[in-house]
């Protein structure tokens, strides 16, 4: 019996440790401009979250929290990390602004990661986010 369940233990681990080596380039550079998506589509809420624009900050922060809860995207761990540091919500609270900074930053480096996976293909023009997977696709060929 016991030798059964360390052979079960050993395949679990083997299988889920195999899952993750399957990744390829493309499959890294389509999280990060999902990533990138998602900031994208949920900065004017973390703006009313931090009182740089006008809205009701409730609802804003409802809207991130079940937009990052619903993600897997493990790009987004670290956003999803330092928004569940936030106990409770206020405006322009201190968790909140380093929600922000983090994602303002964040943002960036993602950015700048997507840009160099392009330009180890020797792509060294400016380009529009919504045209990287066809000028990956493309230049990998």
């Amino acid at each position: 019996m016991k030798k059964n369940i360390i052979l079960l233990i050993n395949i679990v681990l083997f299988i889920g440790c195999s899952n993750h080596g399957s990744m390829n380039e493309k499959d890294i550079l389509i999280q990060k401009l999902d990533a990138l998506q998602f900031l994208s589509e949920y900065h004017h809420q973390l703006h009313i979250m931090i009182g740089e624009e006008e809205g009701d900050g409730d609802k804003a922060f409802d809207e991130f929290a079940e937009a990052i809860h619903n993600s897997e995207n493990p790009e987004l761990i670290p956003v999803l990390s330092a928004f569940n540091r936030i106990k409770t919500f206020s405006i322009a609270s201190d968790p909140v602004m380093k929600l922000d900074y983090l994602i303002d930053y964040y943002q960036s480096g993602v950015s700048l990661q997507v840009e160099s996976i392009l330009r180890g293909y020797g792509y060294l023009k400016t380009f529009p986010l919504d045209s990287v997977l066809f000028i990956y696709d493309r230049l990998s060929k």
